[in-house]
């Protein structure tokens, strides 16, 4: 078990590797880019994050959910690169806050996922408030096309899948917003491609922390809680049936982890 401050300095690390493609990676470490670390983490919160408001910032969350999917499952390649491409004349790309697919042995799954940070009640509202409207068959095709057309250091499978969902689109271009959708479905059907949902909820729950020896007793509890409330909840997916993944990450403390001494010390 991390301590709190092993934790922070773990998070602001995987800055680089959220704000990277996989392929950017590989590209950047041959030419020695990131031989200083601390100053490449920096150089990638001032050049590829927006600018948020610190009291309402879900980067944290977005990197730690990048950092969870990462470790948990190391065939996962992303399908945009976010951080760097704008929507809509919003200062940053809407949609999902994590995209990204994996190739097991021929099965394709494109994983669009949510990540929320805050009290437990908003994270559980907010999860379920977008499983309702950001899963909608118009709402999803349109973000996956958008998403498709940024290829930015993808992996060539990346690339490959991308350009596949981006002639959909433009064969369609001329549709309207149902028909495109209907084909993109259509696609996902014909190529038995799985959409899998993943959903973090990293609130502050500092209880859990009190007793170290009781740790993983009150975090078996939160997920049993978090478990309970979505299991109550009739989602409908109108064309395709995603699977549904939650990750229940409780902290020890937002405001610590949201403090100029903590996540962002040296990035501001």
């Amino acid at each position: 078990l991390l301590s709190f401050v092993e934790y922070i300095g773990f998070l602001s690390n995987n800055l680089i590797f959220y704000c990277y493609g996989e392929e950017e990676i590989v590209r950047k470490t041959t030419a020695h880019f990131f031989d200083d670390f601390t100053n490449s983490v920096r150089y990638a919160y001032i050049n590829r994050v927006p600018k948020r408001n610190a009291k309402q910032d879900g980067l944290l969350s977005e990197v730690l959910f990048d950092l969870i999917i990462q470790n948990l499952f190391p065939d996962a390649r992303k399908l945009a690169v976010r951080t760097i491409f704008r929507q809509n004349n919003n200062k940053e790309i809407k949609g999902y806050d994590l995209t990204y697919f994996i190739n097991n042995n021929g099965k394709i799954q494109v994983w669009l996922g949510q990540a929320k940070l805050g009290s437990k009640k908003y994270c559980k509202e907010g999860i379920d408030d977008d499983l309702v409207k950001k899963y909608e068959m118009l709402y999803m095709s349109k973000q996956v096309f958008f998403i498709s057309d940024k290829q930015c250091g993808l992996s060539d499978e990346g690339i490959a899948l991308t350009d596949v969902i981006n002639k959909i689109n433009m064969l369609n271009s001329q549709n309207d917003d149902t028909k495109r959708a209907d084909a993109f479905l259509k696609f996902i059907a014909d190529e038995d491609i799985e959409i899998v949902i993943p959903c973090l909820l990293s609130y502050g729950e500092n209880s859990v922390y009190k007793d170290i020896a009781d740790v993983e007793r009150k975090i078996e509890k939160e997920i049993t809680s978090i478990k309970k409330y979505f299991e109550n909840k009739n989602y409908e997916f109108k064309g395709f049936i995603p699977k549904l993944l939650f990750f229940v990450f409780p902290l020890e403390s937002i405001k610590g982890l949201r403090s100029e001494e903590g996540f962002y010390e040296g990035l501001r």
